[in-house]
């Protein structure tokens, strides 16, 4: 009896970002107790399949140009400011973290007026599309994604532009690098 009493305990426990949001109204539940909470991580859990994998890929091209800078650049000031710009992304521990870190902190201003309690879900332009109605009229986008979970989009298209700019960042890393190792070269002849 005890035995399945904590089971079940700590089964209540595990996470809500181990679980996607079913519908609409769910997610934007979520994402509303996420930022009244200001908890960064739950808002990553909360938002969109497209917006938490664009953070995955800025975090992915992050590490990758870090790695590039360290094992490339020559020593100096350039070094130096390159490494410090994509540390984060190397360092952070996953995507979530990343995100909670790095653009948590600026939106729950941004997203407050838009977590409250009285809105109502209407269907979207598509069944992939959502929208939590507030009693202002203002519109709280949701998607569902690939895996028919559901959550808030209002952050996708930044996310992307990010993810874009990142990839931009990533490809002139790798192109400096080339210069540097071509320098080198001419230099050891």
């Amino acid at each position: 009896m005890l035995l399945g009493v904590g089971v079940g305990l700590a089964a209540g426990l595990v996470p809500a970002c181990q679980r996607k949001a079913k519908t609409p109204e769910e997610a934007y539940a979520r994402f509303s107790a996420a930022v009244a909470a200001r908890d960064g991580g739950a808002l990553f859990d909360a938002l969109d399949q497209k917006a938490r994998w664009a953070w995955m890929s800025i975090q992915k091209y992050q590490r990758e140009a870090y790695d590039i800078v360290l094992s490339n650049y020559p020593e100096g000031a350039e070094r130096e400011r390159e490494s410090h710009r994509f540390e984060p992304g190397a360092t952070a521990t996953s995507a979530r973290e990343l995100f909670r870190a790095q653009a948590a902190p600026g939106l729950f201003p941004l997203l407050a007026p838009l977590a409250v309690g009285d809105a109502r879900v209407e269907p979207g332009a598509s069944e992939a599309e959502a929208a939590a109605v507030l009693a202002s009229g203002a519109r709280v986008p949701l998607a569902r994604g690939e895996n028919g979970g559901w959550g808030f989009a209002g952050l996708t298209k930044d996310a992307e532009a990010q993810k874009v700019r990142a990839y931009h960042d990533l490809e002139v890393v790798r192109a400096s690098a080339a210069d540097y190792e071509r320098a080198a070269t001419r230099a050891g002849k």
